[in-house]
This record gives C-alpha cells, sequence and structure tokens, in this order.
C-alpha cells in the first residue's frame, strides 16, 4: 500500500487545523501580540539599550560576598524623539535550588528613566533589590526595557 497519499491527507488536515485554531489565514502576515491583554495589539521593539553594568557588592553576614543592587546606563536610540523608559530586573540565582531577587509573586524591581534626548544617555539608573544575593550564586540577570513616554 501507498502510505503517500495518507500523509498528504495528515499533513493537510495538520496546515488546516493550525490556520484555524490561530485564526489566521494562510496570507496573514504573523505578528507579536499580547495575547488575552486589554488592547491585544502588536508590541513594537523598544528604542533603547542598557548598558554599563556594575553591581554594588558587600560582605554579607557570614564573610561572603553579596549584592543587592545594580547600577547601569539607558540608551535613547531615537535619533530624535525623546523618551522615559521603564526598566526591571531579576535576578537569577542557585544555592540548591532556582531562585529569583524578587521573588515570583512579589512586587517588581523596576525604574522608570529621566527623560532622555535623542542618541543620549542617561548613567543615573539604578535598582535595589530587597534580597541580597551571594555572587557565586547568580546564574543569570534579565533586564526587560519599555517605553514609558514616546
Amino acid at each position: 500500500m501507498n502510505t503517500l497519499p495518507v500523509i498528504a491527507v495528515i499533513g493537510m488536515l495538520v496546515l488546516v487545523t493550525a490556520t484555524i485554531g490561530f485564526g489566521a489565514t494562510l496570507t496573514s502576515t504573523p505578528t507579536f501580540n499580547l495575547i488575552g491583554a486589554s488592547d491585544n495589539n502588536e508590541v513594537a521593539t523598544a528604542r533603547g539599550n542598557i548598558t554599563a553594568l556594575t553591581w554594588t557588592e558587600e560582605v554579607g553576614p557570614h564573610g561572603e560576598i553579596e549584592t543587592d543592587r545594580i547600577d547601569f546606563t539607558v540608551g535613547n536610540n531615537s535619533t530624535s524623539t525623546t523618551i522615559t523608559f521603564d526598566v526591571c530586573a531579576v535576578i537569577e540565582f542557585n544555592n540548591g535550588s532556582a531562585y529569583f531577587s524578587p521573588s515570583a509573586g512579589s512586587v517588581p524591581a523596576c525604574v522608570t528613566t529621566d527623560s532622555i534626548s535623542g542618541n543620549a544617555l542617561d548613567a543615573t539608573n539604578y535598582i535595589d533589590f530587597v534580597l541580597a544575593v551571594n555572587v557565586t550564586e547568580i546564574v543569570d540577570i534579565s533586564f526587560s526595557i519599555e517605553e514609558s513616554t514616546p
């Protein structure tokens, strides 16, 4: 028995199901949306960048080197628009299990920058973390940046 027609029919069923299931047509251009959000619109890339990361180190209660503050510079990539950015950060660390600072479900560690002119930098930004983290246990530091005003 020839299995090629069976495979073709299954492939078409998968394609049709995926197209209908995602509410698209075969001619739709894929875009990123805030699925389930109130606006459900395409999210544009922020016109900013984060550079010059440094963290404040201090000696902890048991002699370990720990940090609870990250300083950074935010740059405005726009050539002419003055923009204010919202920046948030999360430190992932591991002391036997994966942990995060701030912890899941708590208030994010964020800061709003001053208004930054086009092609300019703002080097006065920092985020304080409630929970100090041993620097040898840091696995990752994640930042998000969003334009708060155009």
